[in-house]
């Protein structure tokens, strides 16, 4: 029942829908930028002459990610393929909810890792680089809120997840429609990140590992997106689970991310869950 009612909203998602000719296209657009910018722009260190002339605040992550977005998303979706920003996730009135959210999962991560760190009696320091390296800690955030994760959410789930659900037209049954189109979807988003894993060394199983991470990883934010309808929130969480701000040094950072993640992915199916049996029942109660 819950998945009927989670595909259904992502059904009524007013988009307009484009071809499969630009889909491909952007597809082949985002490989080529990745591959140049991971073998090219960073092997180089192109980049890094803006992140020292900005002592940090502008990394090489942001500046790699602006110019994707300038290209990706302005240039190829907005421009050519005529698609507005709403019909790519970014819808003004949800922005405000998207900070808010984005705000309280950064709460949440902290307090759990607090919780982690005292239940287990390990040692806490206060975290001196929010200070002290704050051009760095925060430049690392602002390379992934309004660069990496700002430009893998608008392409992968506010883009692609959303066109290829509606090219499944033949798919008759709306929980495997959605389910397609995550699995492909997310899959494409695991598979752009080899030109990365290579570059960083990895190989063997540690490379498969990686990718099948990279796909639950990419469904999981699917999942968030569709029962949020808020991509912006999305992309929040994204950033911080690449980039975390601590208030003080532990090493149960990213367990308690990752525990936030799923907490929250569970509490929004449950919320879901009951909403739709509330609106059954009272369809159910003659008028």
């Amino acid at each position: 029942m819950l998945r009927n009612k989670v595909t259904e909203e992502l059904s009524i998602v007013k988009v307009q829908p484009t071809s499969i000719r630009f889909i491909v296209s952007l597809i082949f657009i985002h490989i080529l930028f990745t591959l140049t910018v991971n073998l090219v722009l960073f092997a180089n260190g192109t980049l890094s002459v803006i992140a020292k002339s900005t002592n940090g605040w502008i990394n090489e992550t942001l500046a790699a990610n602006l110019f994707g977005l300038v290209l990706e998303v302005v240039i190829f979706l907005c421009i050519i393929a005529k698609l507005s920003l709403r019909d790519l996730g970014l819808k003004r009135n949800t922005l405000l909810a998207g900070l808010i959210g984005t705000f309280l999962f950064w709460l949440a991560i902290n307090i759990v890792d607090l919780g982690m760190t005292l239940l287990t009696h390990s040692s806490l320091t206060f975290n001196n680089d929010i200070f002290t390296n704050s051009n760095v800690v925060f430049g690392a955030f602002l390379g992934q809120i309004f660069g990496n994760a700002l430009l893998e959410e608008v392409l992968f789930r506010g883009f692609l997840l959303v066109q290829i659900y509606l090219l499944l037209k033949k798919v008759n049954n709306n929980t495997s429609r959605i389910g397609y189109a995550m699995l492909f979807s997310q899959s494409i988003f695991a598979a752009i990140h080899i030109p990365n894993r290579i570059y960083s060394g990895l190989v063997g199983m540690d490379f498969v590992y990686d990718f099948i991470v990279l796909v639950i990883l990419g469904v999981i934010f699917s999942l968030l997106y569709v029962l949020t309808k808020n991509l912006f929130f999305v992309i929040g969480v994204h950033s911080l689970m690449n980039v975390q701000i601590m208030f003080w040094n532990s090493s149960f950072t990213h367990t308690a991310t990752l525990i936030c993640v799923l907490l929250l992915t569970c509490l929004l199916i449950c919320f879901k869950r009951k909403e739709f049996r509330a609106q059954k029942s009272e369809e159910a109660v003659p008028s």
